[in-house]
C-alpha cells in the first residue's frame, strides 16, 4: 500500500497592524488643534451681567431677583480679593446700583423712591420729588462712611446724609455704627444716632470687592451692589531695607575684609 502523502501545511494568517494611539503629536499636525483653546473668564460674564441688570440705578427698574441671585452667586465666586474687609480698595467714592432695604439709611431711601413715584405731577408734567442718585463714601478715618442722597421737591434741592462708623471685625466682616444723619432743608438739620432707642449697628459681609465693584450682604443674605466713580487708592508698596554704601576704597588690612 502507498503510503498517505501528507497534507500541504495551510500558513496562519498573519495578525493585522494595530492602529496607531492618537496622540498629541499626532493631533498637534492639524491645523485646527494648533490654535489655543478660548477660555472663558466666568468672572468678567458675572460682571458685565451684572452691571447690565442694574445700569439703570436705584430710580430705574427693579431687576428680577431671581437673577440677581444666580449672577452674585457666580461673580462672588471669583472674587479676586481674598481679605476685602481690610483692603484699601475698600477706601474711595461708591454709587449704589441695586440696594435691598437692609440698613435704616436703605431702608429709608427705597421708602423715599417709592414715594417719589407715586407722587402726583406738577401743571407742567414735571415730578414734584425727583430723587437723584445716592453714593457712598468710605474713607480710611473714622467715621469712615457718609452715604448722600441728593433729593428735589419742586425746585428746592436738598442732601441727605449720613455719617457711620466701620471696623473690620474680620477679613470679610464688617460692623456698621450710624453716627448720625443731616439734611440741608428746610433747614441743616442733624440728628445723632449715638445713644439709645436710635443706636443702631448692623454686621455686613464683603462679598466681592475690586477695583470696579463692590458687594456687600447683611447677616440675611441681603446684597447692596455699589459700583466706583473714583480712582481706587493704590496699594501700599512694601518697604524693602537698602543695604548700606561703603564710599572709597575698602581697607583690605580691616578686619572681616576677605584675603
Amino acid at each position: 500500500m502507498e503510503e498517505p502523502v501528507p497534507a500541504e501545511a495551510v500558513p496562519e494568517p498573519s495578525p493585522e497592524p494595530m492602529p496607531e494611539p492618537v496622540t498629541s503629536t499626532t493631533l498637534s499636525s492639524s491645523s485646527f488643534f494648533d490654535a489655543d483653546p478660548i477660555e472663558i473668564d466666568e468672572g468678567a460674564v458675572a460682571k458685565d451681567a451684572l452691571k447690565a441688570e442694574t445700569m439703570a440705578g436705584l430710580a430705574g427698574p427693579r431687576p428680577d431677583k431671581a437673577v440677581m441671585g444666580e449672577i452674585l452667586l457666580a461673580l462672588e465666586a471669583k472674587n479676586p480679593t481674598p481679605s476685602p474687609a481690610t483692603s484699601p480698595l475698600l477706601n474711595g467714592k461708591w454709587k449704589v446700583l441695586y440696594a435691598t432695604g437692609a440698613s435704616p439709611a436703605l431702608k429709608a431711601l427705597m421708602l423715599l423712591l417709592k414715594g417719589a413715584k407715586q407722587a402726583p405731577k406738577s401743571p407742567s408734567g414735571a415730578d414734584l420729588v425727583d430723587v437723584q442718585d445716592s453714593f457712598v463714601t468710605i474713607n480710611a478715618d473714622q467715621p469712615r462712611i457718609e452715604a448722600s442722597t441728593k433729593v428735589r421737591l419742586l425746585s428746592i434741592e436738598s442732601t441727605v446724609t449720613l455719617k457711620s462708623k466701620l471696623e473690620a471685625e474680620s477679613a470679610v466682616r464688617l460692623l456698621e455704627t450710624y453716627e448720625a444723619a443731616e439734611t440741608e432743608w428746610p433747614a441743616t438739620l442733624s440728628l445723632p444716632f449715638g445713644s439709645s432707642p436710635l443706636e443702631y449697628k448692623r454686621s455686613v459681609l464683603v462679598s466681592y470687592l475690586d477695583e470696579e465693584l463692590l458687594v456687600m450682604r447683611d447677616t440675611a443674605g441681603r446684597p447692596d451692589v455699589l459700583v466706583r466713580v473714583d480712582e481706587p487708592e493704590p496699594e501700599p508698596e512694601p518697604v524693602v531695607a537698602e543695604e548700606p554704601v561703603v564710599d572709597g576704597p575698602v581697607d583690605d588690612s580691616a578686619p572681616g575684609a576677605s584675603a
